[in-house]
């Protein structure tokens, strides 16, 4: 009897304390808050969580064929993964996958946010009852009526939708995405899945922010990697759509959402099956506002064509500044007559190594998309970014602002020299490139002598002055040089270096 009683108390004080869980199986109905990991997780049974669970880093969770996950309103999931030390939520039998996180919001707003860092969701798979919503929209990642989902440096790799949102789906919902990845997502093309990987619908108080994220090999029916309709504001910014694919708008899909705004984003190599369609489209009728800034929309493809952009009804006003457009205006359609159209350029921007076709022929993962020592696009993008709120890195880790000037499109050239000098205080020099004179001058009204070097970007010398000094002003001719970036460096009587400046010449 008093061994039973013993039990019986261990029993009631372990009931007590948070469960940390290291190689368990769960199933069932979680109502007290919970730890898992790190190790490995097993879901066995659809789970349903009415509490907090913090899941640590490196831990992975294996879901059972065709289980969900579901969240109600008083749960909430807080995935704290670490760069090196991810969270991976994927499925047991990866050919039939599981059916994903089911967030079940309410109309009160009054959930907990739920957090994923660093994450991995991998062969999600929407396949359930096609009458049930939640059980064939959202590969991996389902909510409805959900206050606050925020996603930072999460994968969303290889999940799919009997419909719509390959990747994830949310109804009237607030989310956010930063440094994400999406990679071979796919909505239902069959059954006329819109949004490869993002379907975000009808939240027409909400904005959603898409900052530094990466959508490759996504496919869809219409919104080959984003469909988004009914929204107050949807900002997208140092975000990468490659090698995309759908029937209809086969990059981003935008419907009847109050500001639009698309900054330093690249848009390449995506496909629409339909000659008619465009990579992005725009049917934006409540529209106050449409930018596109620093943005490439270059090697896109409609059935052989070249249609980047439509705007299916006609917004009250279209911006767009410091972009690379191929095509220019003709690739353009539903023009409204108020719209603005500044420093556009029409050229290749001269990506490092692209990816060898269009759409799902070609991998966009395995392209290196950064600029190259001879693209028009390099410090080409605008002078003033005050106020964008642009992150301080691109995709790739490059400074965003280099030499106080940005960049067109989501990444730097990898091509800047790092090296950088003080000049004396004493000393001013204004260096630019005199194009009607192709030449490079060099200027100061400082009574000081020098010389100089201007350098290619692999640092070989392209015209060497050091063997004299000059009192105010010095030139090195360009003509006959190739696009590139070159460095002038200025050096002193004693050979000191007084300053380094980088040229672009297009």
């Amino acid at each position: 009897m008093k061994k039973i009683y013993s039990l019986l108390i261990s029993f009631l004080l372990f009931s007590f304390l948070p469960l940390n869980v290291y190689g368990l199986e769960v199933t069932g109905t979680i109502t007290s808050d919970q730890s898992w990991g790190p190790g490995t997780v097993n879901v066995t049974g659809n789970l349903t969580i009415s509490a907090t669970v913090t899941i640590s880093a490196g831990t992975q969770i294996i879901v059972a064929d065709q289980v969900m996950i579901t969240v109600t309103s008083s749960g909430s999931i807080q995935a704290q993964g670490t760069d090196g030390n991810e969270i991976v939520f994927t499925a047991a039998t990866p050919a039939v996958g599981w059916r994903g996180i089911y967030f079940d919001g309410s109309t009160s707003g009054e959930e907990i946010s739920s957090i994923f860092q660093y994450t991995y969701f991998k062969y999600g798979n929407a396949d359930g009852n096609v009458s049930v919503v939640e059980e064939v929209c959202g590969g991996a990642i389902y909510a409805s009526y959900h206050s606050g989902l925020i996603f930072e440096n999460c994968h969303f790799v290889n999940n799919k939708a009997n419909k719509d949102g390959g990747a994830a789906r949310f109804y009237e919902s607030d989310v956010s995405f930063v440094g994400c990845v999406f990679e071979n997502n796919i909505a239902n093309n069959t059954n006329y899945g819109v949004g490869g990987a993002l379907d975000i619908n009808r939240n027409s108080d909400g904005t959603v922010m898409i900052q530094n994220c990466s959508f490759f090999n996504n496919s869809a029916y219409s919104g080959g990697a984003v469909f988004v309709e009914i929204l107050a504001e949807l900002n997208i910014q140092g975000s990468l759509f490659a090698n995309n694919q759908s029937n209809n708008a086969g990059a981003l899909k935008v419907g009847d959402t109050g500001t639009v705004t698309l900054l330093s984003n690249t848009f390449t190599n995506n496909s629409c099956g339909s000659s008619t369609s465009h990579t992005i489209s725009l049917s934006t009728s409540l529209a106050v506002d449409v930018q596109f800034i620093n943005t490439i929309i270059f090697g896109n493809s409609s059935a052989g064509s070249l249609k980047n952009i439509e705007f299916n009804t006609t917004p009250s006003s279209a911006v767009f500044k410091n972009c690379l457009i191929e095509g220019g205006v003709s690739s353009i359609s539903g023009l409204p007559s108020s719209y603005t159209w500044t420093e556009i350029m029409d050229d290749n921007p001269g990506f490092v190594a692209p990816s060898s076709g269009v759409g799902l022929a070609a991998d966009g993962s395995a392209a290196d998309w950064q600029l190259s020592e001879t693209s028009p696009c390099v410090n080409a993008g605008i002078e003033d970014v005050t106020g964008l709120g642009l992150p301080d890195y691109d995709l790739a880790g490059n400074t965003r602002i280099q030499q106080g000037r940005i960049d067109i499109g989501a990444l730097e050239s990898a091509y800047v020299p790092t090296a950088s000098f003080d000049m004396p205080v004493d000393v001013d020099f204004n260096i630019w490139l005199q194009r009607d004179a192709n030449q490079i001058v060099v200027r100061t009204d400082d009574m000081i002598r020098f010389s100089g070097a201007l350098y290619d970007i692999t640092g070989s010398i392209v015209e060497d002055k050091r063997n004299r000094l000059y009192q105010d002003q010095l030139t090195f001719p360009v003509s006959g040089l190739r696009k590139g970036i070159y460095v002038v460096t200025l050096y002193g009587r004693s050979g000191e270096v007084l300053s380094l400046s980088k040229i672009v010449v297009n």
